[in-house]
């Protein structure tokens, strides 16, 4: 498949060079001394806690990291490669809350973390289990994230996302994950997780973020450095501007996490998008959020490494029309344009505030379009069809020949929610809507939920590895 391309190669050349002047002339705020110290060594020019970066080293060690990598998933039917042409969807992140029909909208649970642990490893769309998908508010602070490890690992053999909250929490997630996947010298070349560092625009890192990006470098860990510049508030007003800034963030955290350990896999994390000025929000529903994603993947490619970007994401309160048209445009936009990591591609609604478990089930149905699209088509004889076409002739039907019913399964998206019948039908099958269709959908996957086996003992020690936890 061809990828869809917003900016031209002198374009992408300038969106750079903007980006190194930045960092070399007005630097980033790295409020983490460790990281100033090693960026010191390294040749930055340094000013309390700001960092100049010579445009040389930059260039250098954004060269250093690999073009690709594989998650090893603890099934190895799906390891998952990130890079090149392959694409990787990754449900819900970060939400608070959660939504369904049932109860509308609440305080997330750790139960609710559980049922979408399950509903990713269900899906056949959805390749990675995400990380804080929806945040457990009744379980202690001290004991979280360890929870959701615990969670990740036990109901799902997809590869996982480790936790983001300083040097604690990436300690603790790699030793979560050595009791399942071994020694961190085996994680380091099978890496079994990925996690989301990422910058506070404008211009620069917190400490939490810098300590967990230094532990997963040391340990050899995959990691999105990820930027969300605002346009019109965190960020220049205008998309190449904005664009400059998040690409001058993603750069010097690559050139950080590189000077660490050489060769540590890195994706570029975009996920800019415009202000809502009415109301001084940021808005993942704009077509500017698809502008940035086409733009990050392009940027990603001119550096030859991997990409990420939003999905499935909307600024709606609700399963309605604007859902589904936000939702649909970022997707879309994220597989057309070749990005690799696509976070957030089932579940959110709220502008990052709700998880929403009718949605979970309509957007990965979207997801399945989406790849349906990806997959492109493979140009032969038999699929050109020209000898068909003689046969069947002018006038003539081609809806029971045998070449219809040989193809027509693994030619056509069959969806599992969309109805395509008639009206008449649909009366008659109780007039049921796409959401009502979808809350029917979740409890019916849970209900029918399989656990993926995990050896006693390492069940056992995971469990314990939490249980210590206070």
């Amino acid at each position: 498949m061809n990828y869809f391309e917003y900016l031209s190669q002198d374009d992408l050349q300038q969106i750079h060079s903007s980006a190194l002047r930045v960092l070399e002339s007005v630097g980033i705020d790295f409020l983490y001394e460790p990281a100033v110290d090693l960026l010191a060594k390294a040749g930055c020019k340094v000013e309390g806690r700001r960092v100049f970066f010579p445009p040389k080293l930059v260039e250098e060690q954004t060269a250093k990291a690999p073009s690709q990598f594989t998650l090893y998933a603890r099934n190895a039917e799906k390891n998952v490669v990130i890079g090149a042409e392959h694409i990787a969807y990754v449900p819900c992140y970060g939400a608070p809350l959660v939504n369904n029909l049932d109860e509308g909208r609440r305080d997330s649970t750790l139960n609710d973390f559980v049922n979408f642990v399950k509903l990713t490893h269900a899906s056949c769309y959805q390749d990675i289990t995400g990380g804080l998908m929806a945040e457990p508010n009744d379980i202690p602070i001290a004991r979280r994230g360890a929870e959701m490890l615990y969670a990740a690992m036990r109901y799902s053999d997809k590869p996982f996302m480790g936790g983001v909250l300083g040097a604690e929490a990436a300690d603790e997630s790699i030793a979560a994950a050595a009791i399942v996947f071994g020694s961190r010298e085996e994680m380091a070349a099978k890496p079994p997780f990925i996690s989301i560092l990422g910058s506070r625009s404008p211009l620069s890192y917190d400490d939490r973020m810098l300590s967990a990006m230094m532990t997963y470098a040391r340990a050899g860990l995959p990691q999105l450095i990820s930027a969300l510049s605002i346009a019109g508030a965190t960020g220049p007003v205008t998309m190449e501007g904005t664009l400059v800034v998040q690409l001058a963030e993603i750069l010097a955290g690559i050139t950080l996490v590189q000077l660490v350990r050489e060769g540590t896999p890195v994706v570029i994390g975009g996920q800019s998008t415009s202000a809502a000025m009415r109301y001084g929000t940021l808005s993942i529903g704009a077509p500017e959020m698809a502008i940035n994603t086409a733009a990050t993947a392009q940027l990603a490619r001119f550096y030859n490494l991997p990409s990420r970007s939003g999905g499935a994401l909307t600024d709606s309160k609700t399963c309605d029309s604007q859902a589904g048209s936000e939702s649909m445009m970022g997707q879309l936009m994220s597989t057309l344009s070749g990005i690799n990591f696509v976070l957030h591609s089932a579940g959110m609604l709220e502008t990052y505030m709700v998880a929403s478990y009718e949605k979970f089930i309509l957007d990965d149905e979207i997801c399945g379009m989406c790849k349906r699209i990806k997959a492109g088509e493979n140009i032969t004889e038999e699929r050109l069809a020209v000898e068909l076409i003689r046969e069947v002739g002018p006038g003539g039907e081609y809806l029971t020949h045998e070449h219809t019913f040989r193809n027509f399964r693994r030619e056509f998206f069959q969806p599992t929610l969309a109805d395509r019948g008639n009206f008449g039908n649909w009366v008659k099958s109780g007039a049921i809507d796409i959401e009502r269709r979808a809350n029917a959908k979740w409890k019916e996957i849970l209900a029918d939920y399989t656990e993926p086996e995990l050896p006693a003992d390492v069940e056992r020690d995971l469990r314990k590895f939490v249980d210590q936890k206070k």
